[in-house]
């Protein structure tokens, strides 16, 4: 049957506003449906080494159905409700890997996960298609998923009643015309199983299909303000050494281009390990870490800007490292300790600049591991992959003139001063001074690193 034209409001903008309002209310509502996750979930028939993802995970509501499991991530729109999610998980002690994330674009590589669980989000999100061949892509090739949503029934028939209501009921909770049916035909998952309830309940279990002949254009759902504010100012996550942006001193004549820098060492987030940190990702789990950190006054005694107030504030300093790499404009990595994965601090690169093959980078680490070389050990590894892998040029390092320790690190590595500013930066009612060292990819010790 021909695809139901869908309602302009039905956008990730209103979405994110619609059940971040519903979050008090939302595990209430959502107990309604508990039976059938548990069915959902009892066809898969998991092993205890399957990786799992959860699409549109809300406040956590699955995982009281995946107690045995260790191996699983979870990913939601809504901040708040990954944060909800994240205390679920600690109360249940399952190890979950948590992300505020867009169904539409799932960052992770191809053929990642086992099991792919969709629960209430089929009918939500704006572009069922689009997420659908997400799913397919990042399954392996024996994967199975789950689907319980809101659907028409599997002959294809829309009722009188289902078109009458969908305006209101898409615009409060979902669509309630979608054809599952079609949907994972074009997407190229095949039903095994489907088992129909009352309300239009549907339980549909599949696999990894063939990959369809032609697949679903992946257009373009309507584009969040908030997202796209992210493209346009520079990240938070500044150096405590080197907060300040130099943006209105860059140069005003382009490099001469030799070659461009490559940005397929960006087409997935590289981590990298060292002789005792692991450089990895930021996730959602960090939040908690990342926000002490932030706080800590003396942590942040040279970055010169406010202390972070609380975990949501850090949930959002760690979704724009994750935008900002997906705009291949900001790489961050968080530290963690080999023995325990612990957060330690973290290290990256902002404000990369394609044509002159640039970025300043930035890095704090918590007091607790100053003064034993974790630092140095985690900006070597940096360095050497935006010099040796994405072929960066120069390394701008922007520090508080009294900030000694930082000034030797850079030092360490081989960078020189180039420029010393006098009251260029206002913070905290003074204006304060700026020290600028570069460090060219010609000047960089390999060996060492």
């Amino acid at each position: 049957m021909p695809k139901i034209e869908e309602m302009s409001v039905n956008n990730n903008t209103w979405n994110r506003i619609r059940y971040t309002f519903y979050q008090p209310f939302y595990d209430l509502a959502g107990n309604y449906f508990n039976k059938y996750r548990a069915q959902s979930i009892e066809g898969l028939n998991l092993r205890l080494a399957d990786k799992i993802l959860i699409v549109g995970a809300g406040t956590g509501l699955d995982l009281n159905y995946l107690d045995q499991q260790k191996n699983i991530t979870a990913i939601d729109i809504t901040s708040s409700m990954v944060a909800d999610l994240m205390g679920k998980a600690e109360e249940l002690h399952l190890p979950v890997e948590a992300h505020v994330m867009d169904g539409h674009e799932l960052e992770f590589p191809d053929e990642s996960f086992d099991v792919v669980i969709l629960h209430l989000i089929v009918a939500v999100i704006p572009d069922p298609h689009r997420c659908l061949a997400e799913v397919r892509r990042v399954l392996k090739p024996n994967g199975q998923f789950t689907i319980m949503d809101k659907f028409i029934p599997a002959n294809g028939q829309v009722s009188f009643t289902r078109r009458l209501l969908n305006p209101v009921t898409n615009l409060l909770f979902s669509d309630i015309t979608r054809d599952a049916n079609a949907l994972l035909k074009d997407a190229g998952l095949a039903i095994t199983n489907d088992e129909a309830f009352k309300l239009g309940i549907r339980i549909i279990l599949g696999k990894k299909g063939k990959k369809p002949k032609k697949q679903p254009l992946k257009k373009q759902v309507s584009i969040d303000s908030e997202a796209s504010s992210f493209r346009e100012k520079t990240m938070d996550l500044s150096i405590a050494t080197s907060p300040r942006s130099i943006t209105a001193r860059q140069k005003t004549a382009p490099s001469i281009q030799t070659h461009a820098l490559n940005l397929k060492a960006l087409s997935q987030f590289p981590e990298l390990e060292t002789r005792r940190l692991i450089l990895r990702k930021f996730t959602m789990m960090d939040a908690i870490a990342h926000y002490e950190l932030r706080a800590n006054e003396e942590a942040m005694q040279y970055m010169d800007r406010p202390l972070c107030e609380n975990k949501e504030a850090a949930m959002k300093d760690i979704k724009e490292t994750h935008q900002n790499f997906r705009d291949k404009k900001g790489l961050w990595w968080a530290l963690a300790d080999k023995r325990n994965n612990k957060f330690m601090g973290y290290v990256g690169f902002k404000d990369i600049n394609q044509n002159d093959k640039s970025a300043e980078i930035g890095y704090v680490l918590h007091p607790d591991y100053w003064s034993s070389g974790w630092m140095t050990e985690a900006v070597a590894a940096a360095l050497k992959f935006v010099f040796e892998e994405l072929n960066l040029h120069r390394v701008v390092g922007n520090i508080n003139p009294n900030n000694e320790a930082s000034r030797g690190l850079l030092k360490k590595f081989g960078f020189q001063k180039e420029a010393y500013f006098r009251e260029d930066y206002y913070f905290n009612g003074e204006f304060l001074d700026s020290e600028i060292y570069g460090l060219l990819t010609t000047e960089f010790d390999f060996e060492q690193a």
